[in-house]
C-alpha cells in the first residue's frame, strides 16, 4: 500500500520538479518574496505563514523559480496522498484508493497548482482538516479534535478562505447528535482554543492596523461579482471537475444520504454555498477530493461486478482525458515565446504574469540611467503594482537603480517615512494620473514585455514626475488596497 501511495505522490512531485523552472517568477511570487523581506504578523491580503516560508526557503536554497516552487511541489504530493487516505478511511479497497489518487493527480486544482502561491498551502490546510474531521466522524477518537483545531489554526494563518469551512464544520457538529455529545467533553474546546491561539497574532495585527483586510475583501468582492458572479463560478467550477462531474455529484448525494458521513457533506456544502455567492470558483476547490472519495465509495458498492468494473474504467478514462485536455493550462510546458501566438496569455493570466520581469528590469535601468546625474540622485521608482517593484528588487543592480516602491496592498506600508526624494519615475501611471502630485509630469517610455505577451505590464506608461511634496506626504492618496 505504501508503495502505491509513494508512486502516486511521486508522479506529481516529479512532474512539478521537472517543469517548475520553465516559467519565470509569477507577479504574486515577487510579492510573497517582498513580503518575506518585511516580516510581520500579517499583510493586507493574507496572513504571515506563506511569505515567511518563502523567505526561509529562498534563504537556504537561493532565489530562483525552481527553488521557490519546491515546497508547493511537495505539498502537491501530500494532497495526492490525502485523496487516497479519504477512501481508505471510508473503507474503500486499495484499488479504489488508487483511483482516488489518479483523480487527484489529474485534477486541475492539484496538478495546476505549481506556483508558490497561498492557494497550494490553503489546499493542504483544507484537505488535512477534512481528513481529521472525517476521522472524528468515523473513528470517534476524542483527541483528533486537537489535531483538527491545530490544523484549522494554521489554515487561518495561511489564508482567510478557510473560515467558511470552519463554519461548515461547526454547523455539522450542531446538526449531528453524536457530534453534539462531544461538546460535553473537553477535546473540541481544546481544539477550538488552540485554533484561536494560533490565529491571535494575526488578529492583533489586523486590529493594530485598522483591519486592512476587510477593506481589501470589500474591494475584491466587487471585482469578483463584476467578473461574472454566480454564472462564472458555476462554469469554471465545472471545468475543474470536467468529465468527473458525475462522480462528484454522486459523492455529494452519497454524503447526504448516509447519516453516518452526512457531517462531511454539511462541512463541504457550506463553503460551496458561501463562495457561490461571494467568491471565486476555486475557493471551495479543496472540498472536491473528499466528495470524489465518497463518490468512489458509492461506486464500489454497486452490486453488479461488470457494471462496477465498467464505472471504475470510466473514472480512469475520464481522469486521463481531463489530463490531456487541460494540459496546456495545468502543466507549464509551453515556452513563453509561444504564449501569445497560442492565445495562452489571454486564456491563462497566471502564465502571462510570469513573463518579462528581467527585461522590464533592464528597461527601467536604462530609463533611470538616461536621467541627468542630478535627477538620478533625487529620484525613486514608484510602481502602480507590486510586480515591478518586486522584480527590480530581485533582478536589479542596486548600483544602477534607486529604491523602488509600490502603493499596492502590503507594499504601501514599506515606504520609509524619512524618504526625501524630489522626483519619481512613476511606472503604470500616465501624466494625467499623477498631475495632482507633480509640478511637472512627462511621459518618458512605455514598458515592453517580450514576445508580445499580453499582461499587466505590457505597454505600461512610465512618467517622470517632479514631486510637489515629499513622497511620504503624498503616499496616502496613492494607496491601493484592491
Amino acid at each position: 500500500m505504501l508503495l502505491v501511495y509513494g508512486v502516486a505522490a511521486g508522479c506529481l512531485i516529479a512532474l512539478h520538479l521537472a517543469t517548475n523552472g520553465i516559467l519565470g517568477f509569477h507577479i504574486d511570487e515577487l510579492y510573497y518574496l517582498a513580503s518575506g523581506r518585511h516580516p510581520a504578523l500579517g499583510y493586507v491580503d493574507y496572513p504571515p505563514i506563506v511569505p515567511l516560508v518563502g523567505r526561509l526557503e529562498t534563504t537556504v536554497l537561493g532565489i530562483t523559480p525552481w527553488t521557490l516552487r519546491l515546497i508547493p511541489a511537495l505539498l502537491g504530493g501530500v494532497n495526492v496522498i490525502l485523496c487516497g487516505a479519504y477512501v481508505r478511511k471510508l473503507g474503500g479497497s486499495l484499488g479504489f484508493q488508487t483511483l482516488a489518487m489518479l483523480a487527484g493527480v489529474t485534477e486541475p486544482l492539484i496538478l495546476g497548482t505549481y506556483l508558490f502561491q497561498t492557494v497550494v498551502f490553503d489546499q493542504v490546510a483544507w484537505m488535512l482538516s477534512l481528513y481529521w474531521f472525517l476521522s472524528i466522524v468515523i473513528d470517534r477518537k476524542p483527541r483528533t479534535w486537537i489535531l483538527l483545531g491545530i490544523t484549522l489554526g494554521i489554515g487561518l494563518e495561511i489564508k482567510y478562505l478557510i473560515l467558511p469551512l470552519i463554519a461548515g464544520i461547526g454547523l455539522a457538529v450542531l446538526l449531528t447528535p453524536s457530534l453534539r455529545k462531544d461538546l460535553r467533553t473537553r477535546y473540541p474546546w481544546i481544539g477550538a482554543a488552540l485554533m484561536l491561539l494560533i490565529w491571535i497574532p494575526n488578529v492583533v495585527w489586523q486590529i493594530a492596523n485598522g483591519f486592512p483586510t476587510l477593506v481589501y475583501i470589500s474591494n475584491h468582492t466587487g471585482a469578483i461579482q463584476s467578473g461574472g458572479g454566480v454564472a462564472d463560478f458555476i462554469v469554471f467550477f465545472l471545468v475543474l471537475l470536467f468529465l468527473l462531474t458525475p462522480l462528484w455529484i454522486a459523492g455529494f448525494i452519497s454524503l447526504f444520504r448516509n447519516p453516518r458521513i452526512r457531517p462531511i457533506g454539511i462541512a463541504c456544502a457550506t463553503p460551496m454555498v458561501v463562495y457561490l455567492l461571494v467568491g471565486k470558483y476555486y475557493y471551495p476547490g479543496p472540498t472536491i477530493p473528499i466528495v470524489m472519495a465518497a463518490g468512489l465509495i458509492a461506486l464500489s458498492n454497486v452490486k453488479r461486478p461488470r457494471l462496477r468494473s465498467g464505472l471504475a474504467v470510466a473514472v480512469v478514462v475520464a481522469s486521463l482525458v481531463g489530463l490531456v485536455s487541460l494540459a496546456k493550462i495545468t502543466i507549464p510546458l509551453t515556452p513563453a515565446d509561444q504564449f501569445h501566438t497560442t492565445g495562452l496569455d489571454t486564456l491563462d493570466t497566471d502564465l502571462a504574469s510570469t513573463v518579462g520581469w528581467p527585461q522590464i528590469t533592464n528597461q527601467m535601468t536604462a530609463i533611470y540611467g538616461a536621467l541627468s546625474s542630478s535627477q538620478r540622485a533625487a529620484t525613486v521608482i514608484v510602481s502602480s503594482d507590486y510586480g515591478v517593484a518586486g522584480a527590480l528588487q530581485i533582478f536589479g543592480d542596486s548600483k544602477l537603480l534607486p529604491a523602488s516602491f509600490s502603493p499596492q496592498l502590503s507594499d504601501w506600508y514599506w515606504l520609509p517615512k524619512n524618504l526625501d526624494a524630489t522626483d519619481a519615475l512613476m511606472v503604470g501611471y500616465a501624466p494625467s494620473d499623477v498631475a495632482w502630485m507633480c509640478t511637472s509630469a512627462r511621459m518618458v517610455a512605455h514598458l515592453v514585455v517580450p514576445y508580445q505577451v499580453v499582461n499587466l505590464e505590457q505597454g505600461a506608461p512610465v512618467t517622470f514626475c517632479t514631486l510637489t511634496a515629499p513622497l511620504p506626504e503624498l503616499w496616502g492618496r496613492l494607496k491601493d488596497f484592491s
